[in-house]
């Protein structure tokens, strides 16, 4: 009897052993693979204020890490929602390139180096200058365009943007992005309104707030 009760807490004692094993490889292998995670990128701004009429604030973005911004927000008002448009009432969302007594700004996609033209009654400024045409390098290329009762683009290669924006667009971007929406390093064109602003840009990697 004292041989088979020995023999079963033996046995006892060898289950017991192999569950904690057990259990420290799941537990150990959760740290593992918690620690494998990559961390969140780390943002750097620079706001440069360049003028104009209205005045414009050059944002310069740096990620300690490759992400992708899908959005801007600007207070309640995000890029998500359509082209925003800034009026003496503040910061709005429309789905057309140009309203009257309104700056919109918005990016275009030029798929090849050459001209960009804007035909407007109103005032258009891109990709950095003043100006109803540019030449730009391929990538995103912010426009904005001031007062502008009508207005069409034409993209180098003779491409037309849409007059109106939808979220599927492959030419035309709510997000008002200067360049590559994937990197480390972006900017953002933004003409100011008056008073303090708050602005938050969304990515992959997670959300940088700025204040302008």
């Amino acid at each position: 009897m004292k041989s088979r009760r020995a023999v079963a807490e033996f046995e006892a004692t060898v289950i017991l052993v192999m569950v904690s094993l057990a259990l420290v490889s799941v537990v150990y292998g959760g740290l593992k693979r918690g620690a494998a995670l990559t961390p969140p990128p780390v943002f750097a701004n620079r706001a440069i204020e360049i003028g104009g009429g209205p005045d414009i604030e050059m944002l310069a973005v740096n990620s300690s890490i490759t992400t992708s911004v899908s959005s801007l927000s600007i207070g309640s008002v995000s890029s998500v929602q359509g082209i925003m448009a800034l009026s003496g009432l503040g910061y709005s969302t429309t789905t057309s390139l140009c309203a009257a007594g309104e700056t919109t700004f918005f990016s275009v996609l030029a798929s090849q180096a050459g001209l960009v033209q804007v035909s407007t009654d109103g005032l258009a400024w891109i990709s950095g200058t003043w100006g109803a045409s540019s030449s730009v390098v391929p990538g995103w290329r912010e426009i904005m365009v001031e007062d502008g009762h009508s207005c069409s683009i034409t993209l180098p290669g003779g491409q037309q943007v849409p007059s109106t924006w939808s979220p599927g667009s492959k030419m035309l971007s709510s997000l008002p992005l200067q360049g590559e929406p994937t990197g480390t390093a972006f900017a953002f064109y933004i003409p100011l309104s008056t008073g303090p602003q708050s602005v938050l840009i969304t990515s992959t990697g997670g959300f940088d707030d700025v204040s302008l």
